[in-house]
C-alpha cells in the first residue's frame, strides 16, 4: 500500500538531511500540516495522528522527480 502525502519544499529538504529517525504528522486533507522529527517516538505518539520512519522516505526522496 502507497500512501500519498502532500509536503512543502522545506519539510523535503529537512527530511532528506536529518539524522532523525522518525516524523511524526497530523494529516488533513492528504496535507502534512504538524510535524515533528524525533528519535522518541513514545513522547509524541498520542499528539500526532501518523508517523512514519524517516530512512523509508529518504530512500524514496531519492526517486523523486519534480515537474514544473
Amino acid at each position: 500500500m502507497i500512501n500519498t502525502y502532500r509536503i512543502s519544499l522545506t519539510l523535503l529538504l529537512k527530511l532528506s538531511k536529518t539524522k532523525k529517525t522518525f516524523i511524526c504528522f497530523n494529516l488533513e486533507q492528504d496535507k502534512i500540516t504538524d510535524f515533528v522529527l524525533t528519535n522518541d517516538l513514545i513522547r509524541f505518539r498520542n499528539k500526532y495522528n501518523r508517523f512514519k520512519l524517516v530512512e523509508i522516505i529518504k530512500h524514496n526522496i531519492k526517486n523523486l522527480t519534480i515537474e514544473i
